[in-house]
Formats: C-alpha cells, structure tokens, sequence
C-alpha cells in the first residue's frame, strides 16, 4: 500500500480542521488522525517474529525496510472478536512519540476531512470505563471513534513519565511557585502528567482544560477584565501549554487566536505534542508558537517553560 508523506497530510495551519482515517475492528467503527500514520502495510505481506515474553495483544516485531516495528493487534488489546477469515487486514504504521508502531485492524475504509469542533468529548460515562478513546464524530451514518493509541502503547509499555530531579535550588523554586500556568490537553491522564512533573519541580498554580475552545474563552474573558491595562494581565497568567489535537478547537488554532485575534503576543504558548516533528515544528512557528516539546519529553518541556519564566 501507498506510504503518507506527512508533509501532504498536513493540513493548512490555522483551520481547525483534521484528517481522519476510519478503519474497522470486527463490526465497531474508529479513527485516527491522518497526521500520526506512515503508512499502511497489508499484514499478509510482513513476517512476524513473537516474543513468548511480550503481552498478548503485542503480537511480536516485524521488519521494514530496516526498521524493527512492534506490532499490536488492536482487536486483542480492546477484546472485540474480528473478523472471521479475513485476507484483508491490514496493518497501519504510525509515527508519534519519536516512536514508530503498528497496529493491526481488520480493514481501512477512508479518510474523512472534519474540523476539530464536530468532534465531541466521549460521554464521561464511557470514559469512565476506558481511557482508549478521546473523541467521537458524527459523519453520515456512522459515530466514528477516535482510538487514544498513545495510552494504549502505555498501556503495553509503560514508562515511568515522572521526572525525579527534582530542583533544589530556593530562589529557582520560589520564582516557579508564583508562576500561572494554563494547560490545555483532552486526555486527563496528560493533564495529571503534566500537573505532577511541573509539581515536582515548584510549578503549582496550573489551571487545566479540556480543549483549546475553553481556553480560548477563559483568555477572552480575562482580556476583556483588563482591557485597560493589559500589563495586569500578565501578573494572571505567564504561560500557555497545548496539545494539538483536541476536540473543539485543536492547538495550534488556540496559538494562532491568542496570538491574532487576542492580540496576546506577551504571553508565550508551548505546544506539547506527540505530533511534532520537522514539518509540525515549522507548522507550530507558523502560528506563533513560542516553543514546543514532544510528549512525553518532560525534561524538554520544563526546559522550554523555564526559558521565558528565568530568561533576562
């Protein structure tokens, strides 16, 4: 099958809009974003070598042009029989996370142009009782599920995300205590991540969201609170870290506003994504981005948070 050159696939800066690949596991309906696949492979054509130690649902590794991929069926992982006989399955190579996987689903349908605010927030119900999904989107006839395949790499090879050198240094600690920090990220085990690394190091005063929108409103809200001296605005608030995708309103949309519409150029915004590369780093300039990090590169995070609170 034909490999994705990902500076195609991504979409014009500033749009709100997204590209989703829809596939098929049994009878259920998902999707993922078109800007984390490399590639797809048709399972019938790669060897796979297994590993009796690794998880069930990681079915072993297979070799691409000189890469050893692991590979994980999907169907195994979120027990939902496939289906019988079936020749066509495919494999779909992602590259997020500084990371390449793939992930094997019973067939690719299409791929599907939507902005970010037709995506809705999984029912709190649903999430509950998984963390494998972050979205949903209505197209045609079909709910179409967004998979949170980084929590289920997670889920398979966890990592201790935690950062353990913690900053002794008191006035480094007092300065970072008195900082405002707003996060935007859909997936609370980010958000929880994110609140506990930046804790551990002095970082208290967060305020986090949901998506980009909420965030966009809460700027919006405060710049009108002190519109006639925007100079006490930034005594509220010093920083911005956001994800990029994002039901609503996806970040680097969020960046571009407050930096455009907002008019809020003083305060820095860190994009903090699995999706950066060369081509999204040169995206996330584009709209104004002060600094990005790629997750879970937390050491690179602070690093870039601590650059605009310490810099002269």
């Amino acid at each position: 099958m034909a490999s994705y050159d990902q500076q195609e696939i991504l979409l014009e800066t500033g749009t709100n809009e997204v590209e989703i690949a829809e596939f098929f596991i049994g009878t259920h309906c998902f999707g993922v974003n078109v800007a984390k696949i490399k590639e797809f492979v048709p399972l019938s054509t790669v060897k796979i070598t297994k590993d009796p130690n690794a998880p069930k649902s990681m079915l072993g590794v297979f070799m691409l042009r000189g890469e050893l991929i692991p590979l994980i069926d999907l169907s195994i992982h979120l027990l939902i029989s496939k289906q019988i006989d079936n020749k066509r399955q495919v494999i779909i190579v992602t590259d997020f996370n500084n990371k390449t996987t793939g992930f094997v689903v019973d067939n690719i349908n299409r791929i599907h142009r939507v902005s970010w605010e037709d995506l809705e927030e999984i029912n709190p119900v649903m999430k509950k009782h998984s963390n494998r999904m972050t979205a949903s989107v209505h197209i045609g006839d079909i709910d179409l599920i967004l998979l949170d395949l980084e929590y289920i790499i997670n889920e398979i090879f966890p990592e201790n995300i935690v950062v353990t050198n913690e900053d002794k240094e008191d006035q480094r600690i007092d300065k970072r205590r008195t900082t405002k920090i707003v996060i935007a990220d859909d997936s609370s085990i980010a958000r929880e991540a994110i609140q506990k690394n930046l804790a551990i190091i002095g970082y208290t005063q967060i305020m986090t969201f949901e998506n980009g929108k909420d965030v966009y409103y809460y700027l919006e809200q405060l710049k009108k609170r002190f519109e006639s001296n925007l100079n006490k605005l930034i005594n509220e608030l010093h920083l911005v870290i956001t994800d990029i995708e994002m039901p609503q309103m996806d970040g680097l949309t969020l960046c571009h506003k407050i930096k455009k519409e907002l008019h809020l150029s003083m305060i820095p915004v860190i994009i903090f994504s699995s999706l950066i590369s060369d081509q999204m780093a040169i995206k996330c300039e584009s709209v104004g981005a002060d600094g990005f990090a790629t997750k879970p590169n937390f050491p690179q995070l602070i690093q870039e948070i601590d650059s605009f609170v310490f810099r002269e």
